[in-house]
């Protein structure tokens, strides 16, 4: 604690607080089907919760510490905590935990960065181990580790690119899905002036089962398998002043899930395809500096296809939307 007092002391420092408080429709991204045999209570050993949506609370905490060792050039480490609390399905809150060093060379820059999310419950599944009517939690923990190059052409221009390697470490009863992914993202921010503000990305994932042999006994009885993964997504940012001075964002992103199992028998999974949409738009005002507020809007729909399993949408497609309020103060 003295080490860390005495460095905010002779350092650069600054904080940021973030609470938000948001309504999610869809917390375990059900299908139509699901969600009306869990009102209708048709085989209610499958949804051991209370309801399917749920108001979230969320807390995050930002902390840059800032200092020049190489040529006068800013060194920057960072530390991120997330914390999330459902009011109803408390079984789904999470930790979102991060931390990186960021190394300016003027016009470049070089970043290293750690995410773990030590435990989060997807939805219930039924237990590979267990009878045909015991369903539990199937809870995983992420891991990313990550590098990433900054180019600074130009005072409106930033290019990055970023390399990720991820671990998904399940719980052991659902151990067999247990995977490790790459990630290779491709961006760009680019200012129109003081007011707008314009980003560009593309990113590629590919995601690996450890295990080779998985199986699929039934429509629930695992969770994904390998896949390559397409993304490509944008957003606008426009700052005015309304009464208050205010930014507007506008974002889209989509993604192109492409599963590789070459087994047939595997019907989840064979020849499947998955198209996902999200739109969201958020509002941040600034009521005075060091303090601001926001609302958002966000929805999100998948759309699932398969060469052998004609009717996967009737069990994957699902939409959900979510909205919320925020409050922020900074240093």
């Amino acid at each position: 604690m003295n080490i860390l007092i005495l460095l905010v002391s002779v350092w650069d420092y600054s904080y940021g607080v973030d609470m938000d408080f948001s309504y999610d429709s869809n917390i375990f991204s059900y299908s139509e089907e699901y969600i009306n045999d869990f009102m209708n209570q048709v085989k209610p050993y499958r949804f051991p919760f209370e309801t399917y949506d749920d108001l979230i609370s969320n807390a995050q905490l930002n902390f840059l510490l800032r200092n020049k060792f190489f040529n006068k050039k800013t060194t920057t480490f960072d530390l991120n905590i997330e914390i999330n609390h459902y009011l109803n399905n408390q079984q789904k809150d999470f930790q979102n935990i991060g931390a990186g060093v960021r190394q300016s060379f003027g016009k470049y820059a070089f970043k290293i960065s750690y995410h773990v999310i030590p435990q989060y419950l997807i939805r219930y599944y039924r237990n590979p181990q267990g009878t045909s009517t015991d369903y539990i939690g199937c809870d995983v923990r992420h891991q990313l580790l990550s590098g990433k190059i900054s180019f600074i052409p130009t005072s409106i221009l930033t290019l990055n690119i970023l390399y990720g390697h991820g671990r998904d470490d399940y719980v052991s009863n659902f151990d067999l899905y247990d995977a490790h992914y790459h990630i290779l993202d491709v961006n760009s921010v680019f200012a129109l002036g003081k007011r707008i503000a314009c980003f560009l990305g593309y990113e590629f994932k590919t995601l690996q089962n450890d295990s080779t042999s998985i199986s699929t006994n039934s429509v629930e009885s695992t969770p994904e398998g390998s896949y390559y993964q397409h993304s490509l997504g944008g957003y606008i940012t426009l700052a005015a002043k309304f009464l208050l001075p205010i930014q507007l964002k506008i974002a889209y992103d989509f993604d192109l899930r492409d599963y590789s199992t070459t087994s047939y028998t595997d019907s989840l999974h064979f020849g499947r395809q998955d198209y996902v949409n999200k739109f969201n738009t958020d509002a941040e005002f600034k009521v005075f500096t060091g303090m601001m507020i926001g609302f958002s809007y966000a929805m999100q729909w998948r759309d699932a296809t398969s060469n052998i399993a004609l009717d996967i949408s009737r069990i994957k497609d699902y939409n959900k939307y979510k909205f919320g309020a925020r409050i922020a103060f900074y240093y």
